[in-house]
């Protein structure tokens, strides 16, 4: 059974979805990041951001852009049929997904590694640091989460991200078939062409046309011929 979307749609139309679904959010991340980096310009806001932190949003504002553009490729690609630009998403797809399973393993690192850390512990030496009392207050919130919804909350993108993957490069398979399978049957055509063959010369009547004749035959004489008149 061929692969499909969603176990019953076209591959076509799954690949669609997913490159427009990823055109609308990383555009609009790429778009707010890029607002909030002219606004604070404008507002002469900058001595509040640090040079560290303005480098940062930077970046990631390039990369949401970039990843918009890919999406629009891949979105393109699935409505023209264009290989091409449907490998070009796929790739973006499979660095997001390494990007987000390296993430994830991250985020549960720190989780279990500070989940069994006190507030004091946290504090340490600087118990009236303001920073450092916001900063602990946040890690403190964060182990309390449960372990159920935290798992849940990185399987799930990473199970979503990975079957993604899944139906981009089938698609993009599907295509590489199709297009090895229409140039083998224009080569089928081409060698099935039909093509002159002489007539052997042969010695005997039958290599004579009807209008050379090489015996005599009714009508052929003067009284019987065309035109002859008895009277």
């Amino acid at each position: 059974m061929a692969p499909k979307f969603l176990c019953c749609l076209p591959l076509r139309l799954g690949v669609a979805v997913i490159s427009f679904l990823q055109f609308i959010f990383c555009g609009g991340t790429a778009g707010l990041l890029w607002w909030a980096l002219w606004s604070n310009q404008e507002h002469n806001d900058w001595s509040t951001v640090t040079k560290n932190m303005k480098l940062t949003v930077i970046i990631v504002a390039s990369i949401y852009t970039f990843a918009t553009l890919v999406s629009l490729l891949g979105f393109l690609g699935a409505l023209f049929r264009k290989n091409g630009m449907v490998k070009t998403f796929y790739i973006l797809l499979c660095v997001v997904f390494g990007a987000q399973v390296g993430s994830s393993i991250w985020y549960l690192v720190t989780f279990y590694r500070n989940r069994s850390q006190t507030l004091n512990d946290c504090l340490g030496d600087k118990p009236n640091d303001s920073d450092r009392i916001a900063l602990c207050q946040s890690m403190d919130a964060f182990r309390r989460v449960p372990q159920g919804v935290l798992i849940a909350s990185v399987v799930v993108p990473i199970l979503v991200q990975a079957y993604a993957c899944y139906v981009v490069h089938q698609y993009s398979n599907r295509l590489t078939q199709q297009k090895a399978e229409k140039a083998r049957q224009s080569a089928v055509f081409n060698q099935a062409r039909p093509t002159y063959q002489p007539v052997p010369v042969a010695q005997d009547h039958e290599s004579y046309p009807l209008t050379q004749p090489t015996g005599a035959y009714p009508y052929t004489d003067a009284a019987h011929s065309f035109g002859h008149n008895k009277a």
